[in-house]
């Protein structure tokens, strides 16, 4: 059992630095694109630091390799999966995001209905919020505002009128 404590980080950064080229030959050679290698290698030094128990005694230069291989081979696993080979992208998927100028006039025309619900009278906003935004039946705005089925209809189509007219001005 060891009673040597831990590298710091100095002597890891050393130990790393001893053995760059190495390593990153080794790598190379296991992942077949230099620059891929240099990836692993970062990652293999950043492992070190990062796990803060490399003890004196242990085989470093091993160690350090063994973490490499490690960290080799799951990248080559990682690249046999078949989602991840490498499939050239359909040029012809769209973005389901909306592009900046398309918010902008979605937010436009937002503002824009919004001032025509304001500015129409009073008894259609009412009748419009309700079915639009509270979703109620003609018969539940009819109860709730005690008026008729067939009143609740007309002013429904008076305030969408009303919204499709201020709209348009714009």
């Amino acid at each position: 059992m060891s009673t040597l404590p831990p590298l710091t980080n100095d002597q890891i950064c050393q130990l790393f630095q001893d053995h760059r080229k190495s390593l990153s030959q080794f790598l190379v050679n296991r992942v077949r694109c230099p620059e891929t290698a240099q990836d692993l290698c970062q990652e293999t030094y950043l492992r070190l630091l990062r796990d803060n128990a490399v003890k004196h005694d242990e085989n470093l230069i091993g160690l350090l390799f063994r973490v490499a291989d490690r960290l080799a081979i799951n990248y080559l696993k990682w690249q046999q999966h078949p989602r991840n080979s490498g499939i050239a992208l359909d040029e012809t998927l769209v973005c389901p995001r909306h592009l900046p100028d398309e918010v902008t006039a979605l937010r436009q025309q937002c503002e824009l209905l919004l001032d025509a619900i304001h500015s129409m009278p009073r008894k259609y906003r009412d009748v419009f919020l309700l079915r639009k935004i509270d979703e109620l039946s003609y018969a539940d705005i009819a109860l709730k505002m005690g008026i008729s089925e067939k009143t609740v209809q007309r002013r429904l189509v008076k305030a969408m009128l009303h919204c499709h007219q201020y709209m348009e001005k714009f």
